[in-house]
């Protein structure tokens, strides 16, 4: 009997194995990323680089798995958290802490060096930039989303999307915003001149929308498990789930994502050749939580 006794009682000796082989880059190690962190430490992946550059804040402690009371605010930083998490499950996983943003140096090189990619992100950007960079290197990735919208009643849910094989992403299925996402990568200079022009988005006002750790926890779940039942060959993970939160159900999207897409047909697997790295040699510095 052994720690994963159970686990390989579903997947196997050699599904575990290719667990613990799996170098996993986590992009945001917030109200999702955290749970993803604890998740993945218990599955048994034993390498993680955790990718995020901001510190705890008080709003925080609501959401955040492994965040304590006696956290220093300001002082914390959110890859120190997850590193804890990881220390405390298993003190043999290999941790990588990145407290940098996406479009930088490091973050690249991490993500390029991982297996497989998580990315919990707030913005179109980022994501536009995660998106491309996994598309180009033939990295796995699963995008995680969720969102709550006030209202009587209110609306609440996520979203979990996994490219998996590099037959799709998420521009091709049509679930990122490239007007939002060009908005999010504008040089400081041409932002500060549109908002001057159409004035300040309400995104931008230091405002944040609602979230709670158990609609966090189920996105995160779904994501984990789909990532668990492709690295062990139980099924291939499904690309497009929603959860539902309001109606009590996940559904899977049946939608083809497109054949021309730029990305996934003009871009997979080009590598270095794609340069994505002008994303980092801009200077771009974008938010990696949610």
């Amino acid at each position: 009997m052994n720690r994963f006794d159970r686990n390989e009682s579903f997947f196997g000796k050699v599904g575990q194995e290719k667990l613990a082989a799996a170098r996993v880059a986590i992009v945001g190690v917030g109200g999702l990323g955290t749970h993803l962190v604890q998740q993945l430490a218990y599955m048994g992946v034993r390498e993680m680089a955790l990718i995020d550059d901001e510190e705890l804040t008080e709003t925080n402690l609501n959401r955040y798995i492994g965040a304590r009371s006696g956290d220093p605010i300001p002082g914390t930083p959110k890859v120190s958290i997850g590193a804890r998490i990881c220390r405390e499950v298993d003190p043999a996983i290999k941790v990588t802490k990145i407290q940098n943003v996406l479009a930088s140096e490091s973050a690249f090189k991490a993500i390029i060096g991982a297996g497989y990619v998580f990315g919990c992100l707030d913005n179109d950007g980022a994501r536009l930039i995660l998106n491309e960079l996994c598309t180009v290197y033939g990295l796995p990735y699963l995008d995680l989303a969720s969102e709550i919208i006030p209202g009587s009643p209110p609306s609440y849910g996520g979203r979990v999307f996994v490219n998996w094989d590099g037959h799709s992403c998420l521009v091709c299925c049509g679930l990122l915003d490239i007007t939002e996402a060009q908005r999010d990568l504008e040089e400081p200079e041409a932002r500060k001149m549109r908002d001057a022009i159409y004035g300040v988005r309400q995104e931008e006002l230091g405002k944040s929308g609602p979230s709670v750790v158990s609609i966090n926890g189920v996105v995160a779940s779904l994501a984990v498990t789909e990532f668990m039942v492709g690295v062990t060959g139980i099924r291939a993970p499904q690309r497009h789930l929603t959860y539902h939160g309001n109606m009590g159900r996940v559904s899977a999207s049946m939608e083809k994502p497109k054949s021309d897409c730029y990305y996934c047909a003009g871009l997979r697997g080009k590598g270095a050749e794609a340069d994505v790295e002008r994303y980092v040699r801009s200077g771009g510095g974008l938010r990696n939580h949610t």
